[in-house]
């Protein structure tokens, strides 16, 4: 986590900062970023860094920590639109954010994380803020709708969710150059399909 030298900043260092680490995160793999391309681009000092971030992995994790807020926050105010039923917001929710995610703001960063296999630094992101969306999506949640009893069977069925939106989601980056890679609207199909399997199971009654 940043230190709180970091969160005392005025907001337009702050961004600043953002945008140099998404410049740089966006087109270079973890390994091959560097903080001397960051501290220049947000036109500070490596001294300065280091009183912000511990390391690179911690500006790194910064990062990606506010993109996750960015998406959890949309999965949340989809199902509140939705009167907290969680399949039908998850289907605005797969809609709405694959083609954001594939072609959006972060697109390239996406990419360069999933063909870097960067994702596995995400392990060592504060759980906090996957929790609480846990949390809020439950709280949220017309559970009468749902075959859940309590929270912990709640956020296995989160995680099955989010599972088949990262991996549609990485079969497109990972196929990008290849004459397989699949359309944004298969990716979509797809999703969707996998989410009515979970939703009224795949066996023919």
């Amino acid at each position: 986590m940043p230190k709180d030298t970091f969160y005392n900043l005025e907001p337009a260092k702050k961004q600043r900062l953002f945008v140099a680490s998404k410049a740089e995160f966006s087109h270079k793999s973890f390994a091959d970023s560097a903080i001397s391309e960051i501290v220049k681009m947000a036109g500070i000092s490596r001294g300065s860094f280091y009183q912000y971030f511990e390391d690179k992995l911690d500006c790194y994790l910064y990062f990606v920590g506010q993109i996750q807020n960015e998406r959890n926050q949309i999965f949340l105010d989809t199902l509140i639109a939705n009167q907290g039923d969680l399949i039908v917001a998850t289907k605005h929710f797969f809609t709405i954010s694959i083609e954001d995610v594939l072609h959006g703001t972060y697109a390239d960063f996406y990419q360069t994380m999933i063909t870097a296999h960067d994702f596995r630094l995400h392990r060592f992101l504060h759980h906090g803020s996957r929790q609480q969306l846990v949390n809020d999506l439950y709280q949220q949640t017309d559970l009468s709708r749902l075959k859940v009893n309590n929270l912990e069977d709640f956020r296995y069925l989160i995680e099955m969710i989010l599972n088949i939106f990262f991996r549609s989601i990485g079969s497109y980056f990972i196929n990008s150059r290849s004459q397989t890679q699949p359309t944004v609207e298969q990716i979509k199909k797809r999703c969707l399909l996998m989410l009515d399997w979970l939703a009224n199971g795949v066996a023919i009654n």
